[in-house]
């Protein structure tokens, strides 16, 4: 996981390069086997060197083509190498190197903003062209990789990280309310904002161009909602997903050093894993070593290690369980003062890895299973596509499966409720759900634990309820596939999930969130991702013969939800929301998030999955008070309270 800061003075101004250097400095975790810095004039860029394929080790960092004049500091990876050299090779542009940053460069020569939608990969990249005098930056189109910028008066800055952004003194930290606003009540809606005024993130499948002119933003890469994949037999989409699959892991598994795997004992890490062990055996690939880990529950609804233990009988490697916990409170207020953003969640760090990962040099890649719930979960959308289609009886029967799905899945929310929202609502026309709006119930409120003139404020509402316009889909199942793809959480959660591998010098890659995959999953028909009772069909059907038959068959899922309110309870409970600086700001309503937690706290008490409905609020309001105290109260132990009530009653 590699680094990338720019200065741009646009204005004409020497560029300090000074300013580069601090931003480099501050994520030496990426940076493991390098840096360097390039400044000329109005423009500094540097690049943290973290090697993670056989090709890196001949990478200058920055790569500078000296004949063009180009400069690129790029994080990322290349997939469809061997493709594109050819390519450019044919249209007269030598690839030398064969490094993933001269591909790019020369893909950019060849085909200027259009070079990034025929890069297959994860890629976050700021190209200075001297020549046009602009800069040229991408992400890929999921936003695997992390790219942030701000856009100042006569200077622009971009970085890996956010945080890396505020060693330009000129960049003031001031809270963005409305991106608080959404963090509150749930997860971000928009896909550009960050929690501090002025500081964006690219859009994934964006670029930009900045100049003296200012600053040019395009989407470069969509769906397309109208490519189909037809076959004749379920067998045949198996197939074409297995061969696709194996090509995916094939490109992912490309390292210099070790790779490690997580392995949960669900679906999809176990098809990661198994589908690497039988490429490892057929001889195409060579990994110096591989292993997996698991964080091992031995109760509840997260404990999966019978099934891991399954994997390991069929394909024995290094393996390592590591105990579940909760991080101190200690290590949150670290977290939250170095990268200046939300701590984790619990259901992503709620083990201490630094055991395993944290003194190693002969590791550099770690495999995670994000996405495959995204693209092959089954959803309550296709009770609209039943509906419409008349197919009562199906619908019955989807229902009854889906009102007893077992731990592991959303709750279910009541037939009628689910009926209404998701059978019957979606079929209205927009305009008469407008027209009917003001007659069928009040005016939408804020959720209750935000102060009502804050959420009118930040025009709350409106951002949570825009309307979107989306292409003509095959169904509404198809249709909610391109909303997740679109969403606002997706790269969110993907920036969260790289800072913490980063920070064990690894680079994260997530097979199912190659975009092969992702065009695959919404070409096929939705029966082949899910039929009533059957989630992720086509990637259970393709795994015949690879993965364990328990695994394969098997319907449940690990659920970490309940980390959420045993991390609230092991910080503190209700005595965290006790003091809270988001309610002198006028964000929080004390009263309110006190009764929400006592309410998710009783009905966690006693299993009940309304719990969830609240659970992740609570958890962001506990955040965003953490990081208001750090960030902008220079509070160092904002909970001291807390421990010193825990202290007084022990």
């Amino acid at each position: 996981m590699s680094g990338i800061a720019v200065l741009y003075q646009w204005d004409g101004a020497p560029a300090d390069r000074s300013t580069v250097e601090r931003m480099i400095d501050v994520i030496p975790y990426r940076s493991v086997d390098g840096f360097g810095v390039w400044g000329n004039g109005p423009v500094a860029i540097g690049h943290a060197k973290l090697q993670t394929t056989p090709e890196a080790a001949a990478e200058t960092s920055p790569f500078v083509d000296e004949a063009s004049g180009l400069v690129l500091s790029m994080d990322g990876r290349v997939d469809n190498r061997g493709e594109l050299a050819a390519q450019l090779n044919s249209h007269g542009h030598r690839v030398r190197t064969g490094t993933d940053a001269e591909i790019v460069l020369r893909a950019w020569q060849c085909w200027g903003t259009e070079a990034p939608a025929r890069v297959i990969g994860d890629f976050a990249f700021a190209l200075w062209d001297p020549s046009k005098q602009e800069l040229f930056c991408a992400r890929d189109p999921l936003g695997v990789k992390s790219f942030y910028y701000f856009n100042g008066p006569g200077f622009f800055l971009c970085a890996s990280e956010l945080h890396q952004l505020f060693q330009e003194p000129r960049v003031v930290r001031r809270p963005n309310e409305p991106a608080i606003a959404e963090m509150l009540v749930r997860l971000p809606v928009d896909r550009e904002e960050t929690l501090f005024e002025g500081i964006r993130r690219l859009e994934p499948a964006h670029y930009l161009k900045v100049s003296a002119r200012g600053v040019e933003r395009r989407r470069y890469y969509d769906l397309d909602a109208s490519r189909e994949i037809t076959y004749r037999s379920d067998d045949e989409y198996s197939d074409h997903f297995l061969q696709l699959f194996k090509e995916v892991m094939r490109c992912q598994l490309r390292s210099n050093k070790g790779v490690a795997s997580d392995l949960s004992g669900g679906l999809d890490s176990g098809s990661i894993v198994c589908v690497t062990e039988q490429l490892r055996r057929d001889g195409e690939v060579q990994l110096p070593n591989f292993e997996t880990f698991t964080v091992r529950f031995d109760t509840g609804p997260a404990a999966e290690a019978e099934y891991v233990e399954e994997v390991l009988h069929k394909y024995p490697h290094r393996h390592t369980y590591l105990p579940p916990g909760m991080a101190p409170l200690s290590q949150l207020i670290a977290q939250v003062a170095h990268y200046l953003d939300l701590p984790d969640f619990p259901n992503s760090a709620c083990a201490d890895y630094t055991p395993l990962l944290g003194n190693r040099n002969d590791l550099r890649v770690r495999l995670t299973g994000l996405g495959g719930d995204e693209w092959f979960g089954s959803t309550y959308a296709a009770y609209a596509d039943l509906l419409k289609q008349f197919r009562i009886v199906a619908l019955w029967r989807r229902l009854r499966i889906d009102r007893n799905q077992p731990a592991g899945f959303p709750p279910f929310p009541g037939y009628a409720k689910a009926l209404v929202w998701s059978g019957v609502l979606p079929l209205v026309p927009y305009r008469l759900k407008a027209a009917l709006r003001p007659w069928l119930r009040r005016p939408a409120e804020p959720p209750a634990l935000v102060v009502p003139a804050f959420a009118a404020r930040t025009k709350l509402m409106d951002r949570l309820s825009a309307r979107q316009l989306w292409p003509r889909c095959r169904s509404f199942a198809h249709r909610d596939l391109l909303r997740c793809y679109s969403s606002g959480w997706l790269p969110y959660a993907l920036e969260m999930d790289a800072r913490w591998t980063a920070g064990f010098r690894l680079e994260g890659r997530n097979p199912f969130l190659d975009r092969r995959i992702l065009e695959f999953a919404f070409a096929i028909p939705d029966n082949q991702r899910f039929r009533p009772g059957v989630s992720k069909f086509v990637l259970r059907n393709s795994m015949r013969g690879i993965l364990p038959e328990r695994i394969r068959l098997r319907s449940s899922k690990a659920d970490l939800t309940e980390l959420h309110p045993m991390a609230l309870t092991a910080l503190g409970g209700e005595r965290l929301f006790d003091r809270l600086n988001v309610v002198k700001n006028g964000w929080v309503d004390g009263v309110a998030v006190r009764r929400l937690y006592r309410s998710m706290a009783e009905a966690f008490s006693r299993r009940d999955p309304s719990y969830m409905g609240n659970v992740l609020e609570l958890w962001n309001t506990f955040a965003v008070e953490l990081w208001l105290n750090v960030v902008f109260l220079g509070v160092s132990d904002p909970f001291k309270h807390v421990t010193e009530t825990s202290a007084a009653a022990l």
